[in-house]
């Protein structure tokens, strides 16, 4: 049992984990579905952690601002005096939260001893203690550190700006400056010691390198009185993905995938990384972290590598960005800034209907993550039938059947979950390294489950076996393995595990009435 229950929206789950790290690294026992175990009833494990906890933070995102999960979560923590609101993303808090003080985290650097990070502790130990916090002490605080926070602001952005310009003097100047922030910076990265401050640091000095002019349009586009278009509804006309957006997009993918890569534990990572802002070693930079990727397919940071590779790639027209961009959208399927690339991609190398095809996607998965699955499925339906990568096919299917699945519409979920796992066997047989046993095990769970809740359990339990015999794929519930094992003598192991995939969603799953067996 955990002190503090982290409530976020599944899409934001990448932005809680420096987080939840940061809050463990103050001594604070922390949970959040990440720490689910196989095997585990995830609603009921998910109730009784919400429930116990002494105080419960809540992220205010653009995705979770939309979630009903969330805002029941806050409304429980809420009502029982246990609410700590952190706002990640300037959004409006949702009706009934406003009242409450929210912690700006919008301009957090990632760092455990942040400002912002001393502001919630102190909130945070007062609930935890069962003392009364006192308001006008936090007030007097929340000035003082948002002072501290302007001031931390100036002071990076003008040592940022003494790095470039010794760097820049160095073609004028035979004298090396006496302190060199870049050549401290990549000197902490190949030995592994970058603090996630650092990294957004030294990213930032490296983006224009690695970007090129796509790194300064997109600081032209956040500067106050130039317009944006990095919003899906303002960014695609018909079905086209603008040069500004893309610009933005992969600007910030580029700052996200650093960040986290510069901590990886091999340094033949941090190296790549750090070599993609040279032109001279770019493409070979490229190419090693690809294969890496490729090579370690349950890398928890694999996803980042092909964000990485995909950015930089598709930036510069190195073919391997297209490529890269085509994983990360198995990997991430609801991000829509991945199919917003991918999509300009795919205009760049005339290959219209898919380029079409990725941006309904990616209006699609925006639709959905802000709760609108009407728009979401009429998107995705659009654009399915274009695309005709088995490996862009599968998480579109996919998502499909889950919004098929959440109206309790079974029969063609089930439908939809056949397809994605017919395309992703597709990818396993064209390419075996491309395909992480635990996607193939999430598609083949989710088929099964829907098929069984439309009344075709031995269907379901045939199509396990199989999967276990073809795939290695678990169980996803101890119960339906036990139904199958007894009412229709299949063949099965005993293995129950469901697939990461689906953790993060299990609790938006409802449970339903098991149906009668079919004969």
């Amino acid at each position: 049992m955990a002190d503090i229950f982290i409530s976020y929206a599944s899409e934001d789950r990448n932005r809680v984990r420096p987080l939840a790290e940061a809050l463990q690294q103050r001594g604070f026992n922390v949970w959040w579905d990440r720490s689910l175990a196989a095997g585990q009833d995830y609603t009921a494990i998910i109730e009784k952690e919400l429930r116990d906890a002494k105080a419960v933070i809540v992220l205010w995102t653009q995705s979770s601002a939309n979630s009903t999960f969330v805002r029941d979560e806050a409304g429980r923590a809420r009502d029982e005096g246990r609410l700590v609101p952190v706002m990640l993303d300037n959004v409006q808090i949702p009706l009934g939260f406003g009242a409450f003080q929210a912690e700006d985290f919008t301009r957090w650097n990632g760092g455990a001893n942040a400002p912002q990070m001393q502001l919630l502790v102190e909130v945070l130990s007062a609930k935890l203690s069962g003392r009364e916090v006192n308001s006008s002490e936090i007030e007097r605080r929340r000035r003082r550190l948002g002072a501290r926070i302007r001031i931390v602001s100036v002071l990076t952005v003008i040592a940022l700006i003494a790095g470039i310009a010794w760097v820049v003097n160095d073609f004028v100047r035979p004298d090396p400056p006496p302190t060199d922030l870049r050549a401290e910076l990549l000197r902490l990265l190949a030995d592994g010691q970058l603090t996630p401050e650092q990294a957004i640091q030294l990213a930032q000095i490296l983006e224009s390198g690695a970007l090129g002019q796509t790194a300064d349009a997109s600081e032209e586009a956040r500067m106050p009185g130039v317009a944006s278009d990095t919003a899906p509804s303002a960014s695609m006309t018909e079905g086209m993905v603008s040069e500004a957006s893309f610009d933005a997009t992969a600007s910030e993918a580029y700052r996200v995938a650093f960040a986290a890569l510069a901590a990886h534990p091999d340094a033949h990572v941090r190296l790549a990384v750090a070599q993609m802002s040279q032109a001279s070693t770019r493409d070979s930079a490229m190419q090693t972290l690809w294969t890496y990727a490729n090579e370690h397919p349950d890398d928890p940071l694999r996803d980042e590598m092909f964000l990485l590779c995909g950015s930089v790639g598709e930036a510069n027209n190195n073919p391997l960005g297209q490529r890269a961009l085509e994983q990360a959208t198995s990997l991430r399927s609801r991000d829509p800034a991945v199919w917003r690339m991918l999509s300009r991609s795919y205009q760049r190398t005339n290959r219209a209907g898919e380029a079409e095809a990725a941006a309904q996607v990616s209006e699609g998965v925006a639709a959905q993550n802000a709760g609108d699955t009407a728009a979401a499925e009429q998107q995705l339906q659009r654009a399915l039938p274009q695309l005709t990568a088995p490996e862009l096919r599968a998480p579109v299917a996919s998502e499909l059947g889950q919004i098929a699945e959440a109206r309790g519409d079974f029969t063609a979920a089930s439908a939809r979950f056949s397809q994605a796992y017919s395309a992703r066997e597709q990818v396993a047989q064209a390419t075996p390294d491309s395909a992480s046993a635990g996607e193939i095990q999430a598609d083949a769970q989710q088929l099964v489950r829907a098929l069984d809740r439309s009344g075709r359990t031995r269907e379901a339990c045939e199509r396990l076996r199989q999967a276990q015999e073809q795939h290695d794929v678990a169980a996803p519930d101890a119960e339906l393995l036990q139904r199958c094992q007894r009412l229709y003598r299949t063949n099965l192991r005993n293995d129950v595990q469901l697939a990461p995939q689906l953790q993060s969603r299990a609790i938006q799953v409802r449970p339903e009435v098991t149906p009668t067996p079919t004969p």
